[in-house]
Order: C-alpha cells, then sequence, then structure tokens
C-alpha cells in the first residue's frame, strides 16, 4: 500500500511540473549578485583571472529536489556575444525552502550577464538573469575629505563600458562610479575616484570596484574599535568578501588633535588588525600621505608626526605599504577659500595618477624585476617494484603490487640571491644518509646551498623499508641487484625532483591561510588512566580510561601557487595526523593521495598537491569513541575539500622576500650497554621465530640495537645483522648526541616553513605555531633525519607508553627543538634587506 501511495503522489508531482513546463517559465528573483557587481579576482595579470561569484535567489515556490539548475554568462559591453552561441552548464544549487545558493565561476575583464534555469524534463520552468557583473579589482577607501566628494570638480567615468563602479552601502547597491561618490558623509562635491577607476581599467582591463566609507573631518581615534566608523568598515568588507585592498587617505584631523607620531601608529595598527579579523583575511592597507590643509591651519610640525607614523608603518609593520604622497599637490592642485577648500580638478587628476602610480607599484608585482620571487614545482616517481620490503612495522612485509603511486614532490623557492628547496616523499622517513646524499648531488646541480635544502616524509606505512638497502648501498656491501637499482632510483629521482623544479622556477603569486578540518579525521591517541598511568591506543570502552593525555591540532596550514593569470599551479598543505590508514602489502601513498585527487578533480588534473606532515607523534585516525575508522579516501577528501573551500579565502604574500635558516641541535641520546644489547638480540631472535614477544620489549629491543650502532665507535653488535630500519653510515658511532637540523624558511612578513627531524609530539608543533611571528607558520616533521624515531615532550616521558619506549632521545629533546625553531623563526622575522626609510621632511 505505502508503495502504491509514492508511485501515485509521484506521478501527481509529473503531471503538475508537466503542466507547468507548457507554462511561460516562472520567474527567478536573483539577489546575489547585484546589477553592476564587481567580485575581487585571482590573479593580477592584465585582462586574466577569475571569480567564485556567490549566486543566491527566491523562488515562487518550493521546488522539486530533481530539478536540473542551468546557467550561462553572456558578455555584454561593446563586443556582446551572441545569446545562441552560448551554452547553457549545469549548477550545483543548495536550495532551502523557497531560496537558494549557488556560485559560478566568472572569468574577469568583461561584463556579463548571468541567465539562470530550472529545468523539468527538458524544459524551463522558471528562469532568472541579472547584468551587468564583473570578477576584477575591488578597493575599499577609508580616510576623511580628501577621500570624499570635497573636492571642487565632479567627475564621471569615462571608461566605455563603464566597467568603473561604486558600492553605496546605505542600500546594499551598486552603480557606475560617477560623481558624487557614496560616501559616509553628506559631501556632494568631486572625487579622485573616477579617474583613478579609468586609469585601473585601462591598465588592468579588468572591471574596478570602490566601496567608500570614508568620512570628513574624522580622526584616527574616530575609526577605532567599538566605534560607528570602525562598524561601518567592517561590515562593508564582509558584504564585500574579499577585496585587494584598502585605500588610507586621512591624516588633516589628527594633525589639528595634535596626535602624537606614536599615538597614530598603534591606532592604525589597531584598527587594521580588527578590521581583519572581522574580515577573515588581511588585505594590504595602502598609506596616503595626506596631513596638508592650507586653508585650515598651519602646523609643519603636527603634518611631520602624522608623515613620520606613515613612514614607520609602511617601513615596519607588515600589513602596511606606501601610497601616495598627497601632500606634495601645491598651488594650483589645492582649492582656494572660495572653492570646496581641497583638491581643484588639477589636483584631482594628480592625486588619482598618484594613487594609481602606488597601486601599480605595490600591488601589481613586476614578474621581470630582477628580484623577483620565482617559484617551480615538480613531481618523479619513487614507486619500488613489487618484491621489495615494506616499512612501517616490526616485521618482514614483501610488496605484492601497488594501490596508487609513490612521489617526490618538489618546491623551490628563488628570491633575489637566496634559493631553497623542501621535497615531500611518500615515505615512513627520511634516514640521514638519505638526506645527505641527495642534499649533496641536488646542491652541485643547482646550486642551492646543501643547508637550504629539506628533504621530507609524509611517513606513510605502505611504503618501503629502504634503509638497509642504502646502508648496503652506500657501504658498497653485496645486494640484490633489483634492491640495488632501486636505491638509486630513490637517490636519483629526488635529485631529479629538485632539478626540475629548480629549472621550471618562474614568476608566481603565492597566497596563504589555514583551514580548519572540522570533521572528525583526528584524535590524540594517549590516554591518561584512572592508576595515572598514560596509555596508547584505548578506547572510551575501556572504563579505566579518564581522558584523552593530549590534544590535536585541527588547523590546515596552506600555501597556494599561482600564475598572474591566477592558474592555481601547486598547493603545500599541512595537517597533523598520523599516516597509517591503509595497510596490506601493496605500495600506497595513504590519505594524501585522496587531498591530491579532490584537489585535482576541482582545480585541474595538473596541480601538484605536496602534503607535509605536522606535528603528530600523538595523533592517528582511530576515534576512540567509535568502532568505525575513516578510511583514507574519506579522509583524504575530507581534508582536500576542506582546503578547497579555503583557497578562495587565501590572502597575497606581502614582499615575498625569501629568507632560510638552518640550525644544527645536538639532542642527547638515550645509552645501550652491553647487557641490554644482549637482551635486545635474544628478543628479536625469539621474534624471527615467531614466539611471542611482549611488544614493548620488542619496540626497546629494536630501538637499543640502533642506540648501540649510533652511540659507540665499536658497537657491542654487528647492527646490520639484526636490524633493518635504523641503519646508519654518516651517523655510526657519532656519541652521546645526535646532531639533527631544524630548518626554517620564510616568505615575507607572512609565512615561515618550520621543518623538524623525527616524530614530534603535536603539542610542541602548537608552541611552535603559538610563539611564531608570522601569520601563517607550517611545521613538517619528520624533516632531513629520523633517527630520533618518537619526540615526545617532557611530561609525555614521565606518562611514558609507547611512543616514550620508541624514543631514541633523552626528555628534554622536544623542547629543545621548540627553543632552536623560535630563534630562528625570531631571527627570520627581523631579517630584511629593505632599508627602514626616514620620514619625509616636506
Amino acid at each position: 500500500m505505502t508503495r502504491r501511495i509514492a508511485l501515485v503522489c509521484l506521478f501527481c508531482a509529473l503531471m503538475t511540473w508537466a503542466a507547468i513546463a507548457q507554462a511561460e517559465p516562472a520567474k527567478i528573483t536573483l539577489t546575489l549578485p547585484k546589477p553592476h557587481q564587481v567580485v575581487q579576482r585571482i590573479g593580477v595579470a592584465p585582462g586574466a583571472g577569475f571569480a567564485h561569484v556567490s549566486v543566491q535567489g527566491k523562488l515562487s515556490a518550493e521546488r522539486a529536489s530533481d530539478v536540473v539548475w542551468e546557467c550561462r554568462l553572456i558578455t555584454v559591453g561593446e563586443r556582446q556575444t551572441a545569446v545562441q552561441d552560448v551554452e547553457w552548464t549545469r549548477m550545483n544549487v543548495i536550495v532551502n525552502g523557497t531560496t537558494w545558493d549557488s556560485s559560478v565561476r566568472v572569468p574577469a575583464g568583461k561584463w556579463y550577464r548571468l541567465e539562470i534555469r530550472l529545468i523539468v524534463a527538458k524544459e524551463p520552468v522558471a528562469v532568472g538573469a541579472v547584468e551587468p557583473i564583473g570578477a576584477g579589482e575591488v578597493f575599499v577607501v577609508a580616510g576623511q575629505s580628501y577621500a570624499t566628494n570635497c573636492n571642487d570638480e565632479r567627475f564621471n567615468v569615462t571608461d566605455p563600458p563603464g566597467r568603473v563602479v561604486a558600492f553605496d552601502s546605505a542600500n546594499n547597491s551598486w552603480r557606475v562610479a560617477h560623481d558624487p561618490q557614496p560616501t559616509g558623509d553628506a559631501s556632494d562635491g568631486g572625487s579622485i575616484w573616477p579617474p583613478l577607476g579609468d586609469a585601473l581599467a585601462k591598465e588592468l582591463v579588468v572591471p574596478i570596484a570602490f566601496a567608500n566609507v570614508a568620512v570628513g573631518a574624522t580622526s584616527s581615534t574616530q575609526w577605532m574599535p567599538e566605534v560607528e566608523l570602525h562598524n561601518r568598515l567592517t561590515q562593508v568588507g564582509k558584504t564585500l568578501g574579499r577585496f585587494r585592498a584598502v585605500l588610507w587617505q586621512q591624516g588633516e584631523s589628527d594633525v589639528i588633535a595634535k596626535t602624537s607620531t606614536e599615538k597614530y601608529v598603534t591606532n592604525l595598527q589597531t584598527i587594521r588588525m580588527t578590521a581583519a579579523k572581522s574580515w577573515g583575511f588581511e588585505p594590504p592597507w595602502l598609506l596616503a600621505k595626506s596631513t596638508h590643509h592650507p586653508t585650515v591651519y598651519n602646523d609643519v610640525e603636527g603634518e611631520g608626526r602624522i608623515r613620520a607614523a606613515i613612514d614607520e608603518l609602511t617601513a615596519k609593520h607588515p600589513g602596511f605599504r606606501p601610497g601616495p604622497d598627497t601632500d606634495a599637490l601645491q598651488g594650483e592642485h589645492r582649492g582656494d577659500a572660495k572653492s570646496r577648500r581641497h583638491f581643484s580638478g588639477i589636483g584631482q587628476r594628480r592625486a588619482a595618477e598618484l594613487w594609481f602610480a602606488a597601486i601599480r607599484k605595490e600591488l601589481l608585482p613586476d614578474p621581470n624585476a630582477a628580484g623577483a620571487l620565482r617559484v617551480g614545482l615538480a613531481e618523479v616517481d619513487i614507486t619500488p617494484p613489487a618484491g621489495f620490503p615494506m616499512a612501517g612495522y616490526y616485521h618482514e612485509r614483501l610488496a605484492d603490487g601497488t594501490l596508487d603511486p609513490l612521489r617526490a614532490k618538489a618546491i623551490v623557492f628563488r628570491e633575489g640571491g637566496t634559493e631553497a628547496a623542501l621535497v615531500g616523499c611518500d615515505l615512513i622517513g627520511i634516514a640521514t644518509d638519505l638526506s645527505r646524499a641527495v642534499r649533496q648531488l641536488a646542491s652541485a646541480k643547482t646550486g642551492i646551498p646543501a643547508s637550504n635544502i629539506v628533504i621530507a616524509a609524509t611517513h606513510s606505512h605502505t611504503a618501503p623499508d629502504y634503509m638497509k638497502e642504502l646502508y648496503l648501498h652506500l657501504g658498497n656491501a653485496p645486494q640484490d641487484p633489483q634492491r640495488k637499482a632501486y636505491i638509486e632510483k630513490l637517490i636519483g629521482g629526488l635529485v631529479e625532483a629538485i632539478a626540475t623544479a629548480h629549472a621550471a622556477a618562474k614568476p608566481a603569486a603565492l597566497e596563504y591561510g589555514a583551514a580548519i578540518q572540522t570533521m572528525p579525521v583526528a584524535f590524540n591517541r594517549r590516554f591518561v588512566m584512572r592508576d595515572g598511568s598514560v596509555r596508547t591506543w584505548q578506547s572510551y570502552e575501556n572504563p579505566d580510561v579518564v581522558r584523552a593525555a593530549g590534544p590535536i591540532d585541527p588547523e590546515i596550514s596552506l600555501l597556494a601557487l599561482r600564475d598572474f593569470d591566477g592558474t592555481t599551479r601547486g598547493i603545500l598543505s599541512n595537517f597533523a595526523l598520523h599516516l597509517d590508514t591503509v595497510g596490506g602489502q601493496k605500495w600506497s601513498a595513504d590519505y594524501p593521495y585522496f587531498i591530491e585527487q579532490t584537489l585535482r578533480k576541482s582545480i585541474g588534473p595538473d596541480i601538484v598537491s605536496i602534503f607535509g606532515t605536522g606535528c603528530c607523534g600523538d595523533i592517528n585516525h582511530v576515534n576512540p569513541r567509535s568502532r568505525d575508522r575513516n578510511q583514507p579516501d574519506v579522509i583524504g577528501g575530507s581534508i582536500g575539500t576542506s582546503i578547497q573551500r579555503q583557497l578562495n579565502q587565501l590572502t597575497p604574500i606581502e614582499r615575498p622576500e625569501l629568507v632560510v635558516k638552518s640550525r644544527v641541535v645536538r639532542l642527547p641520546l638515550q645509552d645501550a650497554t652491553k647487557e641490554e644489547v644482549a637482551r635486545a638480540i635474544t628478543i628479536l631472535a625469539a621474534a624471527s621465530r615467531k614466539e611471542k614477544v611482549d611488544f614493548f620489549d620488542h619496540v626497546d629491543a629494536y630501538k637499543k640495537l640502533m642506540l648501540d650502532q649510533l652511540r659507540h665507535r665499536e658497537p657491542h653488535a654487528n647492527t646490520a645483522e639484526h636490524i633493518t630500519w635504523g641503519l646508519s653510515r654518516s651517523l655510526a658511532g657519532v656519541g652521546e648526541t645526535l646532531p639533527v637540523d631544524v630548518t626554517v624558511m620564510t616568505l615575507g612578513h607572512d609565512v615561515a616553513i618550520v621543518c623538524l627531524p623525527g616524530e614530534v609530539f603535536v603539542e610542541l608543533g602548537l608552541a611552535i605555531k603559538q610563539g611564531s611571528p608570522f601569520r601563517t607558520t607550517l611545521v613538517i616533521e619528520l624533516s632531513n633525519a629520523v633517527e630520533t624515531i618518537y619526540i615526545p615532550h617532557r611530561a609525555a616521558f614521565a606518562g611514558g607508553s609507547y611512543e616514550v619506549t620508541n624514543s631514541a632521545l633523552q626528555p628534554g629533546s622536544g623542547e629543545m627543538l621548540v627553543e632552536a625553531a623560535l630563534t630562528l623563526l625570531r631571527e627570520a622575522a627581523t631579517h630584511t634587506r629593505r632599508d627602514v626609510e626616514k620620514p619625509s621632511e616636506k
């Protein structure tokens, strides 16, 4: 009966839709985008780039969920596209009753008519449209009267397609930016923005938009948080979503108020940072020197204080950049007492020219400049053959096939005379022997200093156990020819990746930020028990479990590499989650492979996705509250989706000066006595005979034999007879301390990449992020050395359990790495090749 009723209902619904389809299509009301709206593009090249434009609307009645939504963009203006030549494409739409939302990718450069339609039985049942809309450059204008309509001559936009528009925040609408501008005051004269917009539209060949919230006679104090002007500023920024920069034209009222240099600096820092927090990104602020008003006061000293503050802000404080010096416009550029007493028509045009020059210099990078940042990407296959040993466990596993290929992915940065390379490898760890060999060969081939090259492992447990074969190869010892060939492929492949990326380096735009992984995929795997101990791998079904012993890090730190036309070439992502989600005996890159597949599906098949494993020594994918485990495709797909959603919210790097700092830190090793080594050999021999051996005893025995080789010039045992991973030519007999590299690469004041050895506890990574002076800090573990094994913090050593048992280090080693990293970060943050400008004198 239930099935019969359902069929009847379905038949009635189809008949209803058929009747609707035969009628005139209903109207779809589009609430976004608005007519004449411009959305900030991705990309900076003239006429290039795109924007993902939010599309929202209302329906006259609820629609069936199986309706097909379609859209198309038709160019309007000088070269209008014939409607019949434009195909409809399907849209992914979220419907909530009679409201709906979606997004459309809009190419930058032209005006478009956006058409939407609903299809049932191949016939349109509802249609809607909005025009013109565009993707281009959007600027927020703030300040006082020189930025509003308090100037002498009203200008009209002269760009033939009318691609210079203004946002009216009072009624949430857009229009062509003829004077007077919709500002925050009641001024009704002329402004400097139509001629600036015309010049930018001509130069950049894209629509230009101004959202002007300036108000005459306002001091910096009146723009501080909790004041109406600041609220208006932040609300406009939220409405726009993204924009290129804030254009700040203000200062006269602070001269009158006798604001000190220090106070003005503090005020603007507070205004910018509070606004950025509200917006969710940090656009640059271009500061005009606008302190002079010849008919109101004569205060050279007061003007000098504000000009000095602007010099200090733009020279020393990230986020601020030099705008035009409009104080230099005197004489005929100023109106007299009979006029509006600001810029004359001549002065308005000249101020627009100065703004144009500042925007072009500060916001539009010159790819041909000698010191311009260049970035190269490359990837090579490092998949071993079937039959090669697999890593990750304490018994031999030989691979019998491939689920997905293993790769080494390199990114090379070049700026000025500085170069650096980072290689992410689908390996369980990077033996010091491997990193030293690759770095030396790659340095000789490319000229990049070996200390500026980092080889990092993702920690896949379905990757090769290559260390003994590398040990034999470097010692010219006899070995299986197939295994020898793979070691040569591995070393050569990593060197090739660096050399290819180095050769491919070209001008690029970098953007940074972070996504938050909201779907639970990462869990702290250590637990405090009722007896006060700490145990790894527990479940809340165990009544003795009290709580997790530590946090997780839900942040996915991101660095996106784009061409100047907006094309995304590569994404470096960093997340703290152990890679042991696959199992079996087939090669696999684990969940980062599915991150890559998700990004390639949404962005393009050629994108290079480089994954840097965050500090996750105590983090895995097992939910202690559930018996179900997420599979690698679910984990990688979810992380990839989180990344993809954030890509349009990333912030361009300001002045991407490359700084590389590296330090050798000597970490204190545990010891291995003769008696401990003898016991370890007995335990490993029993395990090899398949006898039952306590797991923790097995782990400790393996570690003791590693330590025997590292600590002693004359080891108590022939280590190579008993273990495979952990053997080292370069570290054999190193003594009481293990020398490891901590490397920091920074890009401007915005991004830092911190590279640490070993498997580092999440708390240590969070401490580095917390203390970093950079806005986004990627902390990548398992870099250049794995012989530390786990690196717990001091409190974890007191708690014990697996990770402590499987650490080669003394307590306090993790804190030494944090101290070294923060020291290098501070050094990098204070390093600059730009001379600090002295306050200018008028």
